[in-house]
């Protein structure tokens, strides 16, 4: 019976190890600066990027973060897949499968209607443009470049921010130094590879 038990121990422990180590070497690299690409670390310049707390960083707020992480977990298991079966994902876990992705804020009033039709409006809108923009910097940070639909997608996700600013606070300061700050986001987006 103490042979039994004992291997039975030494079966777990070996098991338990196993599947620590493999957990370990699955993780995401730690989003800073000496972590990121060469192309990311010659655009990602800004300390901002890698403020966890920063709300107006890709990675800053919940959604950015996550799906920094989903993403990086994502290509993992998916290496040769298309990005758009992430997204669709991504889409799906948010409640709006089939959104546009590629709708700007050119066509406003499809864009009002849409908001208008979410049951947390513009917050609900906000989650999936900070999705997007957190892809495409993960992208830019993990791999060098962003792929041509995702950079697509996050020009139209911040073309709908633009028109939204006045939504997270009417302090006429701070709705500019939101402006200023997607103008850099999108400046250093464009500067990357496709």
């Amino acid at each position: 019976m103490k042979t039994i038990i004992s291997v039975s121990v030494v079966v777990f422990l070996f098991l338990f190890s196993g599947k620590v180590n493999s957990q370990v070497s699955s993780k995401c690299k730690e989003i800073e600066w000496k972590n990121g690409s060469e192309a990311a670390k010659k655009i990602m310049k800004s300390n901002f990027y890698y403020d966890a707390l920063d709300s107006w960083s890709p990675f800053g707020s919940d959604m950015g973060h996550d799906a920094y992480y989903s993403y990086c977990h994502w290509k993992k298991e998916h290496l040769n897949k298309d990005i758009r079966k992430f997204m669709e994902s991504e889409l799906i876990d948010l409640g709006y499968p089939g959104f546009d992705l590629a709708l700007t804020s050119n066509d406003s009033e499809k864009l009002k209607e849409i908001v208008n039709s979410m049951p947390n409006q513009y917050v609900e809108l906000n989650a999936i443009n900070n999705t997007v923009i957190s892809l495409a910097f993960a992208q830019l940070f993990l791999e060098g470049k962003v792929d041509p639909k995702v950079k697509e997608w996050a020009e139209a996700a911040f073309s709908r921010e633009s028109m939204y600013l006045e939504f997270w606070d009417s302090d006429k300061e701070r709705m500019k130094e939101r402006e200023e700050r997607m103008i850099q986001l999108l400046n250093d987006l464009r500067k990357s590879k496709s």
